[in-house]
């Protein structure tokens, strides 16, 4: 199931609590809330999943990253702004990239 249908089901979810607690139904809004924060955290993982599968698929590796891609931008931002700024762009560039990843781009830069 595609992640903004579940995300929109989960907004749906919301408004369930929201109305359960208009009506003083507390203990079914509860349980409601509860529901909205699993499948929430559901929507989370599958999508980092899909999204770090898509990185692979199309980047093999930093190393690969670094031959084929022009990395200037982060190396001026590097410069001027600091590594974590650096960082950060780069996971923004490539949203499947991890963290660890990321950070040996910057330094390999």
């Amino acid at each position: 199931m595609p992640t903004r249908l579940l995300w929109m089901a989960n907004i749906a979810l919301v408004a369930v609590v929201l109305v359960l607690l208009a009506a003083e139904q507390s203990l079914a809004a509860t349980f409601a809330a509860l529901a909205s924060v699993a499948l929430s955290a559901y929507v989370s993982t599958v999508d980092r999943k899909r999204r770090r599968a898509d990185f692979v698929a199309e980047h093999t590796s930093v190393e690969a990253i670094l031959e084929t891609d022009d990395l200037s931008r982060f190396r001026e931002i590097r410069d001027r702004e600091g590594n974590v700024r650096a960082v950060r762009e780069v996971r923004r560039t490539y949203s499947g990239i991890e963290l660890t990843e990321a950070v040996k781009l910057v330094e390999l830069l």
